[in-house]
């Protein structure tokens, strides 16, 4: 298995800004863990420090500092009403002096909660579209750029979730903190679990995996589509990302390596399960950590769940990726 500087070689491979505090803290989860009868360790992305933190900061580090050696002077980019997402990008372009667009999905409520109140405060330009379908909203974020153009300015678009091979890269270099602490406390994962939405931090975990040699699994609970759709996502993203790093197109073969598991989603994306609600008050009441009723929550009802069906056996080391979102619980 290649060591961790080979994956910090490739991360480190192009330029980024460091708006992430790294590496995040990884500590096991003792009282959890004995409940369960497992040994639980959690990944803390969701102290990753800049706009409250959360994995997308990671991607941020590269997406940003390409935009602005492209001469951006606008970000344009989409999400759902409280996408954390939009929330952390807005906050990064500000940083930067470059002006965020936010087309979000669905209609305007009747008043600002949680992140839309974030994103008011650092001044992000808001469009709610009305819209529910992806490919409609992209379309009017082309449309936004096309009249940024007309205006003689400079705008940058950037997929939902920074998922794209310059973002993914950001979960390159989690991988090689991963392997980093394994080296260091002498342990190895047999699992990472982690919510699985707009597919780049899965794919850049995937992508560090198949380039390391990692020999454990990725577990993608998927928070928005169904398990095959998921996996196909992840992968030809975790393949883009190796062939933009300069691995060949069959190096970069992914599907093998992709496990999404849709068991937990429930009836949809944004509703909630009595899994998700026991995971968030476990985690809460047990650890002091809190989880999201969107993503981590049900991620977190996936691995507890994988526990008491006996899927993770007693001596199996177990890490849980904590992505954020908690500003989800102040709506």
């Amino acid at each position: 298995m290649k060591s961790a500087e080979h994956l910090y070689s490739i991360s480190g491979s192009i330029p980024r800004y460091n708006f992430s505090l790294l590496p995040t803290p990884l500590h096991k989860l003792e009282n959890l863990g004995s409940a369960l009868g497992i040994d639980i360790y959690c990944k803390r992305d969701d102290l990753t420090g800049f706009a409250l933190g959360g994995n997308k900061t990671r991607k941020l580090d590269y997406i940003i500092r390409d935009a602005v050696n492209m001469g951006a002077d606008s970000i344009v980019t989409f999400g759902s009403a409280q996408s954390n997402w939009c929330r952390m990008a807005s906050a990064a372009a500000r940083y930067m002096g470059i002006e965020p667009h936010l087309f979000l999905a669905g209609d305007k409520p009747d008043r600002p909660t949680a992140n839309l109140i974030l994103d008011s405060l650092v001044d992000a330009r808001i469009y709610f579209t009305g819209l529910m379908d992806e490919t409609e909203i992209v379309r009017a974020c082309m449309d936004k750029a096309d009249e940024l153009k007309a205006a003689g300015r400079n705008p940058y678009f950037v997929a939902v979730g920074g998922s794209n091979p310059i973002g993914c890269t950001g979960y390159i270099n989690a991988m090689a903190e991963i392997l980093d602490y394994e080296s260091t406390a002498g342990i190895e994962f047999s699992k990472i679990f982690l919510a699985s939405g707009s597919a780049g931090t899965q794919a850049g975990l995937v992508a560090g995996k198949i380039v390391s040699g990692w020999q454990g699994q990725i577990i993608g609970i998927t928070v928005s589509r169904g398990k095959t759709e998921q996996e196909q996502m992840v992968g030809d993203l975790a393949a883009s990302t190796l062939v933009f790093h300069g691995f060949n197109p069959e190096e970069s073969r992914a599907e093998k390596s992709v496990i999404a598991d849709d068991l937990y989603l429930g009836e949809g994306y944004r509703i909630i399960t009595e899994g998700c609600r026991e995971a968030i008050a476990m985690f809460a009441s047990l650890e002091g950590i809190f989880l999201d009723e969107v993503y981590t929550g049900k991620a977190a009802a996936g691995l507890i769940d994988w526990a008491r069906r006996g899927l993770i056996t007693p001596g199996e080391n177990v890490l849980f990726i904590h992505t954020g979102g908690t500003v989800q619980l102040f709506e």
